[in-house]
């Protein structure tokens, strides 16, 4: 309870909190603008500003660590926060702006990704890219202000006992799992029962009206009577 006390009265997790409400503020703001206002410009503009924010982050830490401040754990979840938000991002606001359009607009319902199978495989090797990217960009700000602050760089082996770097132990071991659960987890599926996933998709009608989706649903709906023989 003291630690969090204490983490919660320094200014840089206040401006972590600030960075993250900011986040969602900014992007409602811009899907409102664009389907609700209909003033495409500005919410372009404001979802284009999105990033600074992130901006604005990485440059209060940096500036932190070098006006003498010595590299605490906050910066470290600072370095985490920047690396997921700028990697998974732009996947978010893609998430969020194909719901404002169905909700809104006249967009089409959005479409479930698919769990299992050689698109379900894509589709979890497409999310493990991003956290390898988030991976890197954490680490890569965590040796950032590493080098700023005068200790350099500290090898895998120290990374458990040192407030800073013990971030970067935090986000491989994240890695590695998302790893297991995702690709991994997916091929284990593959091998089971892959074969008779393929087997119902052969029987599946499948028509151009959109009765059967890319992935193999139906999407809810029954098939379609003009495929029925009559």
């Amino acid at each position: 309870m003291d630690t969090m006390s204490s983490l919660l009265e320094n200014p840089l997790v206040l401006l972590i909190l600030a960075c993250e409400i900011a986040f969602w503020v900014v992007l409602g703001a811009g899907l409102i603008a664009r389907y609700v206002l209909n003033r495409r410009r500005l919410s372009t503009v404001l979802l284009l500003s999105v990033p600074l924010i992130d901006l604005l982050l990485v440059t209060v830490s940096v500036a932190d660590v070098a006006g003498g401040s010595p590299p605490e754990t906050v910066h470290g979840l600072a370095a985490v926060y920047l690396g997921f938000t700028v990697a998974f991002g732009h996947s978010i606001v893609r998430w969020a702006d194909v719901r404002a359009a169905h909700w809104f607009g006249d967009g089409p319902a959005p479409v479930k990704p698919p769990k299992d199978g050689l698109a379900g495989l894509v589709h979890e090797l497409g999310l493990l890219a991003l956290a390898a990217l988030a991976t890197v960009i954490a680490i890569g700000v965590v040796a950032t202000m590493s080098l700023v602050a005068g200790d350099g760089l500290l090898a895998p082996g120290q990374w458990p006992g040192d407030p800073l770097w013990g971030w970067a132990l935090r986000v491989s071991i994240v890695l590695g799992a998302w790893i297991v659960l995702g690709p991994v987890w997916v091929l284990l599926g593959l091998g089971s029962g892959g074969k008779d996933g393929e087997a119902r998709r052969e029987v599946a009608p499948v028509d151009s009206t959109g009765g059967y989706g890319s992935d193999g649903s139906d999407g809810g709906l029954s098939p379609n009577r003009s495929n029925v023989p009559r």
